[in-house]
């Protein structure tokens, strides 16, 4: 164990940690290896961890228990609000969106906003994602001729975008596609940066970044508003999540949302929708590719249970094992990683005294290696989400979403997509890591690759299909995503 540093809170036990540098505390822990940091943290000094900020400014708590972690998410959220320079860092992003909000305003917003993510509406979606997947297919196909290695993550990210574009404004996002996605890929990246600088520049401030970020995003507002602008004026909405928004009204007053709150609500589903979705499939196909006894288990499911047909949510929910794989990829792998909060109270958690101020971290990352709750933790196990495994453990041991109030309103959605495109990739291809290529987390906004992931193709024999299915034939005559 390493040396320890403990601090004595009145009301409560001590809380131990590290005690790192002398001046800079755990600091260039956190810049250099900040999983590592997180890791070591936990298995060292247990449930409740203290880092050290620069001299004794900025202290820093890790819940690492579930039940923690939930304390701060669900039990006690009014007295556990985002960070607020988290949250100001997101507002140059997406505006008033839910991630960026509080209080009263937040729980209207969230209000008004949840029928946009109405689980039948959603499953209406399976179709459009079905197309966009057999688009990526189709293109798969010149790397498989040329058994050329191509970046799979980025391939998931263009593909996660392009069935959330379809998802939002139906048949409008083809028109806008390759604009939109250039600026959301670059408003993303500088958005992480936003968020891990201590010291970030005002936007006003007319460096090349700063006025690369302004243009890109003004590029997505005005996209959005020309959208938004050419639904208002009709009586019948699109059935997509813009159509939602747009006929959302609060129930006891009847106004609906204004532009700008509409605005605020599709950059927040834009950016928090589809990077978390790519990288959950990416780090799945990582893993298959590390257990092939898992892949072909998987790959025999498929090819029995859907029988040739074309993966849409009906037929998915017969996989039960794809379940169990996406399950367990998520949970090594979680996309959102991380989470901070803030008690504006103190607060005694585990009999420690949380001073108010204090800049909280949840780790889903950390808190899945919890031996308490998952044996052999950093094995790939799908097993380990059989149902009378899964009555063994606390249902908020896994939380890959999030948890309590303010649990993404977008994860079933992703719980679908990522079935559907799995499925349906199966059915064609192998991934298989190229050789030699380094596999390396880069933790930032979500937990993504730091040099990419190189794979190659193989191609499956398709089974052969005793009869056609109701749901392919008419699959295949509804034409275009918008039809979906």
């Amino acid at each position: 164990m390493s040396s320890q540093a403990v601090t004595a809170t009145p009301g409560g036990r001590e809380v131990p940690g590290p005690r790192g540098h002398p001046v800079l505390g755990n600091t260039l822990g956190f810049k250099n290896d900040i999983i590592g940091t997180l890791m070591a943290g936990f298995r060292d000094y247990g449930d409740i961890v203290k880092f050290r900020g620069v001299g004794p400014l900025f202290p820093i708590y890790l819940y690492a228990h579930p039940d923690y972690a939930m304390r701060a998410l669900k039990d006690n959220a009014e007295n556990y609000p985002r960070t607020p320079l988290v949250r100001s860092k997101w507002h140059m992003v997406v505006g008033d969106g839910l991630i960026c909000i509080e209080g009263d305003y937040w729980r209207d917003q969230r209000k008004l906003a949840q029928p946009s993510f109405d689980p039948k509406l959603l499953q209406s979606f399976d179709g459009l994602i079905g197309n966009e997947t057999q688009l990526m297919l189709e293109h798969w196909e010149g790397f498989a001729e040329r058994g050329e290695s191509f970046d799979v993550a980025r391939e998931m990210v263009h593909l996660a975008l392009a069935n959330l574009g379809g998802a939002m404004f139906s048949a409008d996002w083809r028109q806008e596609a390759l604009v939109m996605a250039d600026a959301v890929e670059f408003t993303i990246g500088y958005a992480y940066k936003l968020l891990t600088q201590p010291v970030v520049l005002p936007e006003n401030v007319p460096t090349p970044a700063n006025r690369r970020f302004k243009e890109a995003r003004q590029t997505l507002e005005q996209i959005m508003e020309r959208m938004i602008g050419r639904r208002r004026g009709i009586d019948e909405q699109p059935k997509d999540l813009l159509g939602a928004l747009l006929s959302a009204r609060d129930a006891e007053t009847g106004e609906g949302l204004s532009e700008y709150q509409v605005r605020s609500h599709l950059m927040t589903f834009m950016f928090g929708g589809h990077e978390t979705v790519a990288v959950g499939l990416a780090w799945t196909w990582w893993l298959l590719s590390k257990h092939p006894e898992v892949l072909r288990r998987l790959e025999a499911e498929i090819d029995e249970k859907l029988n040739g047909e074309r993966p849409n949510f009906e037929n998915t929910r017969q996989l039960e094992y794809l379940t169990r794989v996406t399950n367990e990829s998520l949970r090594i792998r979680p996309p959102v990683w991380l989470m901070s909060r803030m008690p504006t109270e103190d607060d005694e958690v585990g009999g420690y005294r949380i001073p108010a101020g204090s800049q909280i971290l949840i780790s889903s990352y950390v808190s899945h290696n919890h031996t308490d709750f998952w044996e052999n933790p950093e094995g790939f196990d799908p097993d380990r989400w059989l149902p009378d495994r899964v009555a063994e453990r606390p249902k908020h041991a896994w939380f890959p979403f999030s948890g309590g109030p303010h649990q993404c309103i977008g994860g079933y959605f992703g719980l679908m997509e990522m079935s559907i495109v799995i499925a349906q990739i199966l059915q064609r291809f192998e991934l298989e890591l190229f050789p030699g290529h380094k596999v390396e987390a880069k933790p930032g906004i979500t937990l993504g690759f730091k040099h990419g992931l190189q794979m190659t193709l193989r191609r499956r024999e398709r089974p052969e299909r005793s009869e056609p299915g109701a749901r392919e034939l008419a699959t295949e005559t509804a034409g275009s995503p918008a039809s979906s």
